[in-house]
């Protein structure tokens, strides 16, 4: 076997993540229309709304098309869509995504103190390496999520609604994918010699 069929699990693009992948794609491209085409309150909703169904026909075929961070998701979903309607104003709402990362980033840092048996096992599962330790990718991608939360604010005091949701629909990811590739040198496990 070579040093790198050792290293490598496969990813987004492996074929038990093919699904979940695609269907996270989709439902935040669902987001991004529902809310051009309504508001933020309706888009925050219909993501509830989505999600319970994808997790409810999971259990109900055992058909895997949410991945390892279901229930993480969904609670996320659910405290995301609450603040939608409990700020029901644009302005908070654009606020939701700094708030919905705080309390993710801690949910993250949490689970890696404790070694990431639960969140940091889930997400490692999408990504290409086998070597990932997984309490030191929760709490980098802890780090993460308050940093995103940071920007989010940043762009939701500077920018209008339509560009807020363009940001944080499609540079958002990009931004994201950039850091988690700077963190895997962190959650990766040295090989000892």
């Amino acid at each position: 076997m070579t040093a790198q069929g050792t290293d490598m699990n496969g990813g987004v693009f492996a074929r038990h993540n093919r699904l979940p992948f695609a269907i996270d794609v989709a439902t935040g491209l669902l987001f991004y229309f529902v809310a051009k085409f309504t508001d933020l309150q309706t888009a925050a909703l219909v993501g509830v709304v989505v999600g319970s169904v994808l997790v409810t026909f999971q259990r109900i075929t055992k058909i895997d098309v949410t991945g390892g961070l279901a229930l993480f998701g969904i609670l996320m979903l659910c405290i995301s869509a609450g603040l939608a309607v409990w700020l029901n104003d644009d302005e908070w709402i654009k606020l939701r995504g700094t708030i919905t990362g705080l309390i993710a980033a801690s949910f993250f840092i949490i689970d890696g103190a404790r070694g990431g048996p639960y969140i940091g096992k889930g997400l490692a599962r999408y990504m290409p390496y086998s070597d990932i330790n997984a309490g030191r990718l929760a709490i980098v991608m802890g780090m993460i999520g308050i940093v995103m939360a940071a920007l989010n604010y940043g762009a939701a005091k500077l920018l209008t609604t339509d560009n807020w949701l363009f940001y944080k629909t499609f540079i958002d990811n990009f931004i994201v994918i950039g850091l988690v590739m700077l963190a895997m040198r962190y959650a990766r496990t040295k090989p000892t010699v």
